[in-house]
């Protein structure tokens, strides 16, 4: 699946004169499930952040469906891809305005809120219906990053960038939110993690060593 994959050719950066990610390599086949693992300060963020240029390559070139991350094809590129950081800082009131806001965007104007199908999707990543008429600030850290999940799969996002996404979760919602991930065939997923509980679930294993 050309249309989902992501390409590292040769990426290194460098910060403050330290290298911190040296001539990365690595194809991402669409629909490939792939963790990125490895202790702290190995690269990990820097280099999932660059796939929707958040971080920028001190060289090498990162693309993504065949385009390069650059500034003519990142909203391209952002418009496929969802990334879902682990700490969030969300300026809505509510659950239900965070699901809604994405379908008052001019890109999203072809598309219809359907909250049947949110509550569906809440369900099946270990989500309480009730959670939907929650305020959003009586909802937990690991609440929100799954609702975010939620909100770019009613927008049909087909590339995820998970940050840590079992970090906060107990062993039941873990394994929960797990089974459904492996359940999106088709849809590429990129997550960093350190819960060996979930990389082992996943296609591949990328472990990025700390230089």
């Amino acid at each position: 699946m050309v249309d989902n994959n992501i390409s590292f050719r040769k990426v290194s950066f460098v910060f403050d004169g330290r290298i911190v990610v040296n001539s990365f390599d690595q194809e991402i086949n669409g629909g490939e499930h792939v963790a990125f693992v490895g202790e702290s300060g190995a690269g990990k963020s820097t280099i999932l952040n660059s796939i929707v240029g958040l971080t920028v390559p001190t060289s090498g070139t990162v693309s993504v469906a065949g385009l390069q991350v650059n500034p003519a094809n990142i909203h391209a590129i952002r418009a496929k891809t969802a990334w879902i950081p682990q700490e969030l800082n969300l300026p809505f009131d509510s659950v239900e305005e965070l699901l809604k806001h994405p379908y008052e965007l001019k890109v999203n104007k072809h598309l219809k809120f359907e909250k049947d199908k949110a509550t569906l999707l809440m369900e099946k990543v270990g989500l309480d219906e009730s959670v939907y008429t929650k305020r959003l600030d009586l909802v937990s850290g690991g609440e929100k990053q799954r609702l975010v999940l939620v909100s770019a799969l009613l927008l049909n996002k087909r590339i995820l960038l998970l940050d840590e996404p079992t970090s906060a979760l107990d062993h039941a919602s873990r394994d929960k939110l797990i089974g459904f991930l492996k359940s999106l065939v088709g849809t590429t997923i990129v997550a960093i993690t350190h819960d060996s509980g979930f990389s082992v679930k996943m296609d591949r294993v990328v472990n990025l060593i700390k230089l």
